[in-house]
């Protein structure tokens, strides 16, 4: 933790008793105002650890806003326990390791309450009592009995507001007196080993010189409270102030002003104004243009990876070839072959073989062509049932590969602007890109979509057209003449022809004039010439006829074997075609949902932009408001905007405004405090803040999780350290913030002196030991400043004084005015008011 200032730390051990709901209000905001101080500049309190914090330090808070029967019992068994953790050996060894604390052990409770309160009128004059003597009783050897009045280091010590008296109506004036005369006895009656509360400060709503409202009231115990918890040493009589000089004499009168510098006001003041440099710079960048992010980023991301690739009949034919071995045909069958032994080979053939008409298909298959289809069913069965299933596989696995390269190239893309230096404009940039990728993935869907949906639902392969091609075989072979036969008729053919010819031939001559080379051939040749020309007709007639047949069947056995290497191989209707359709349709299906996961991503990230937009315009507002908040006015003038921070340092609006507490500091301060945030390194400011986010908040690994600037108190934390130059602004510093606090200073006392007088009535003469004047309104300013407002309230004192004693303080940031009375007999403070008294004989007297 910071070092921290001179005075933060209470001077003793401190319980602050907060007693109705006027007293727990101010005893809440003293151990606020101690925790502040106590933690890193501008950093939040924790309402959880703020007892804790201020324990460490030596200052307990106990509240009873309610009192009752119950409550009076409990309270001081309640200090008591506080006491106990605040005397620990462990805590105090340091506590009295400081300079001037190693006497005897001091324990200081302050009772805070209004005695406007009924309950606390009530509570008190019992009250009191039983805390002193709880303490007394549980602590005997650290605060012994023997010890008395200022010797003990025990002081129960209540600061009380109350209302003028004659202006309340008369019940409840004479409760009040009665109260007020019942906590004076009940103090003096007290033995004087048994009395732990030396005298009761009362502070009334009506004083010497002006009426003090509620907020002055409640001002004046705070700022006396925190007089006695961090600066009491200042007051050359300190003994005086807290116990006065006469036991018999307890009640003691008090004012109080202070001029302070609100450090953690001022620290809040810092960090909103750098979270608001960051948030602005963010939102105000400059987008990329499109064309560049574009060719940016379809460069990096190369989605056409996921184009599908048209091979998915080559892949199968692969595939088949590897696990199903091709069809040998059979050679054409030899002419001579008998149709007969061709239907016996790829028969059985179960048609009519009287008939040569063309039949169908045996139904069911039966013989060679059943054989043939078991073969391809088996072939198909074995795709089926996992080769074509891992071929599925490896390409979704290969498009899903490829898919999660890509995203991991879009997400390096998006990180990089984002974080490789993390830039303001990098989050614009980032969602340029996105927007680009997300056209692109947006485009290429709807072509994939499209292309899915035009690949047809595959048909399963069949058997059709080899069936009919077995069947016009067995059809060609059933009707093909009979090679045997066809010789006998042959030859009857030609011995009709050599018996009956020739005599026709050798009459031909009688009847024509043929050539002479013809005379022979058809005169005594004759039978030769018939026998020829019947073998010539019979193979004219025959042979062509038997080719034919035999043409129809090789035509049909080659058609029968290649319809079954189609019913696997063929590009339709096939086992390849199934399978092709069915690849093509899975890799389709594949990169349709590649796309899909891809723009789903893309609309993630860019969704979780949108919420780092919205969290840094709530952002803005949120800090825009604390501003307003903590009494900064913003003003535009030009390009550029001009704070004013006067009402800031005079406390605020969140603050509790009176005017008992004035800023430390003037104009020229509140402009040395601007200017301790140069704006020529705000950039500096805005990337080193970038990179302690990302840094401690993990943002590269942890941004599509956690929106970024979500959490404004990490935002608000890596602020914190360049909130440093505001929050610890020394104002003595500077040659002319330094006279200018000294100014304020000694005009804050001079203000204070014309201003606030004694606030109690009551009257000297009837005091018989007449009243001490501890602090007559003098000041305590800090060190720093002591010598040179001493010189000016020399030079130019107030109030008609001559001089306006001023002492050195404990605190840096805080100046004190101090009014104390002590030593005021019960009789003198309120006096039976006769009916015929005038007015000026009942007068405030302040020794000069």
């Amino acid at each position: 933790m910071e070092p921290k200032a001179p005075g933060s730390d209470p001077l003793w051990p401190t319980i602050v008793v907060g007693v109705g709901s006027f007293g727990a209000r101010i005893a809440r905001r003293l151990a606020e105002e101690t925790a502040s101080a106590l933690r890193l500049p501008g950093e939040a309190l924790d309402p959880v650890r703020l007892a804790d914090e201020v324990r460490q330090v030596g200052l307990e808070l106990v509240t009873a806003a309610a009192l009752d029967g119950r409550t009076v019992r409990e309270l001081p068994a309640r200090v008591a326990e506080r006491a106990r953790v605040l005397l620990d050996h462990g805590r105090l060894v340091g506590h009295r390791d400081a300079p001037g604390r190693d006497g005897p052990t001091r324990l200081h409770v302050l009772v805070l309450g209004h005695l406007g309160e009924a309950e606390v009128r009530q509570a008190l004059p019992e009250l009191l009592p039983r805390i002193g003597k709880e303490l007394l009783s549980r602590f005997e050897p650290l605060f012994r009995t023997h010890r008395r009045h200022d010797e003990r280091a025990l002081l129960v010590l209540p600061l009380l507001c109350m209302p003028h008296a004659a202006a309340l109506p008369p019940p409840e004036r004479e409760q009040l007196l009665g109260a007020l005369r019942g906590l004076g006895e009940r103090v003096t009656a007290a033995p004087p080993a048994e009395r732990a509360t030396p005298q009761l400060y009362l502070l009334e709503d009506v004083a010497e010189l002006s009426v003090l409202g509620d907020a002055e009231q409640e001002a004046c115990i705070r700022n006396f409270a925190t007089f006695l918890i961090h600066s009491l040493d200042a007051l050359p009589d300190r003994r005086g102030l807290l116990y006065g000089r006469h036991p018999d004499e307890p009640l003691a009168t008090f004012v109080c002003a202070v001029a302070e510098l609100p450090r953690r006001a001022l620290a809040r003041y810092a960090e909103c104004r750098v979270a608001l440099e960051v948030v602005g710079a963010i939102l105000d960048a400059k987008r990329l243009p499109l064309d560049d992010a574009r060719l940016d980023a379809l460069e990096a991301v190369e989605l056409a990876r996921l184009d599908a690739p048209e091979t998915a009949t080559e892949d199968v034919r692969a595939l088949l070839d590897r696990y199903v071995a091709p069809f040998e045909a059979d050679p054409d069958p030899r002419w001579y072959v008998p149709g007969e032994a061709l239907r016996e080979t790829y028969g059985p053939d179960t048609g009519d073989a009287a008939s040569d008409a063309d039949q169908p298909p045996a139904d069911p298959p039966v013989g060679w062509a059943e054989a043939r289809m078991r073969e391809v069913e088996s072939a198909w069965r074995l795709l089926q049932r996992r080769r074509f299933d891992d071929l599925v596989g490896r390409e979704r696995r290969a498009v899903e590969q490829v898919k999660e390269e890509l995203l991991a190239a879009i997400r390096d893309q998006v990180d990089h602007r984002l974080f490789d230096p993390p830039r303001p404009e990098g989050f614009r940039e980032a969602d340029v890109v996105l927007e680009v990728l997300q056209r692109d993935v947006a485009e290429r869907l709807e072509e994939a979509v499209r292309a899915r949906d035009e690949v047809e639902p595959p048909p399963a392969p069949s058997f059709d057209r080899f069936r009919g091609a077995h069947a016009a075989f067995l059809d060609a072979a059933r009707a093909k003449p009979d090679l045997a036969r066809m010789v006998v008729f042959g030859l009857l053919f030609v011995a009709c022809w050599a018996a009956f010819a020739p005599p026709l031939l050798r009459a031909l001559p009688r009847v024509t004039t043929p050539p002479q080379w013809l005379l022979p051939w058809l005169t005594t040749r004759a039978p030769i010439t018939a026998t020829l020309l019947g073998l010539a007709v019979a193979a004219g007639i025959l042979i062509p006829r038997y080719r034919r047949a035999h043409l129809r069947i090789r035509a049909a056995h080659r058609e029968t074997w290649r319809a079954l290497g189609d019913t696997v191989r063929g590009l339709r209707g096939s086992v390849l075609d199934y399978y092709a359709s069915r690849l093509r349709l899975a890799r389709r299906v594949a990169r349709v949902e590649a796309l899909l996961a891809l723009g789903d991503a893309i609309a993630r990230d860019r969704q979780r932009l949108a919420l780092v937009d919205r969290a840094l315009r709530h952002g803005r507002s949120r800090f825009l408001e604390e501003l307003r908040r903590l009494g900064v006015h913003r003003h535009p003038e030009g390009g550029a905007v001009r704070e004013d921070l006067s009402e800031l340092l005079a406390g605020g609006p969140e603050g509790h405004p009176s005017a008992l507490v004035e800023p430390l500091v003037g104009p020229t301060g509140a402009e040395a405090i601007r200017h301790a945030l140069p704006p020529e390194q705000r950039a500096t400011r805005i990337a080193d803040v970038l990179r302690t986010l990302a840094r401690d908040r993990h943002w590269r690994r942890e941004w599509r999780h956690e929106v970024p600037f979500a959490d404004q108190e990490a935002l608000t934390a890596a602020c914190r350290p360049h909130a440093t130059p505001v929050s610890e602004w020394d104002p003595y510093g500077a040659s002319g913030s330094a006279e200018e606090a000294a100014d304020a200073i000694a005009a804050f006392i001079r203000r204070q002196a014309r201003s606030l007088g004694v606030a109690l009535r009551f009257a000297r003469h009837l005091d018989p030991t007449d009243v001490t004047t501890v602090s007559g309104g003098e000041g305590v300013v800090p060190p720093e400043a002591y010598e040179a407002v001493r010189r000016r309230l020399d030079e130019t004192p107030a109030a008609g004084r001559p001089r306006i004693p001023v002492h050195r303080g404990l605190e840096r940031d805080r100046a004190y005015y101090v009014v104390a009375l002590t030593d005021l007999h019960p009789a003198a403070v309120l006096p039976p008011i006769p009916e015929s008294a005038e007015p000026a004989e009942l007068r405030f007297e302040v020794e000069r």
